[in-house]
């Protein structure tokens, strides 16, 4: 009895914790540029979320702020510039590429062939080195 009690407070209250959006929309493109959007904005209180998975009160309010500009009619890239200018880079998961980030994006690639270029240059000056016994 003590076991079904228990269970029924984790489920009554695991239903309550979730956030289930209740916006209508004019049309079925409109939902559809809605769940787009809130899956590729960050929750900028959150570590690694995006709006759609996050139940923070500042991702419902974003939530409500892109629902509300996709009904006055703005464009994807109208609320992602707006998001931007209010929260930065970090909002989006995956970064514009820009002269600020560049580094960012080549860093890992350049390190790579760097280090493949010194390894095969110690590799062929090392090579002649090595004796059999």
């Amino acid at each position: 009895m003590k076991n079904l009690f228990m269970l029924t407070v984790f489920f009554m209250s695991s239903l309550t914790s979730a956030s289930v959006d209740l916006h209508e929309f004019d049309s079925l493109q409109q939902e559809k540029r809605y769940r787009h959007l809130i899956s590729i904005l960050r929750c900028p209180t959150c570590q690694n979320q995006n709006l759609s998975d996050s139940n923070s009160m500042v991702s419902d309010d974003l939530k409500q702020i892109v629902y509300e500009k996709i009904r006055a009619g703005a464009s994807d890239k109208e609320i992602i510039l707006f998001m931007k200018q209010r929260y930065g880079e970090f909002i989006l998961y995956q970064p514009e590429v820009s002269q600020s980030n560049v580094i960012l994006w080549a860093g890992p690639f350049v390190f790579l062939i760097g280090f493949l270029i010194l390894f095969f240059v110690w590799y062929n000056k090392n090579k002649g080195d090595v004796s059999d016994d």
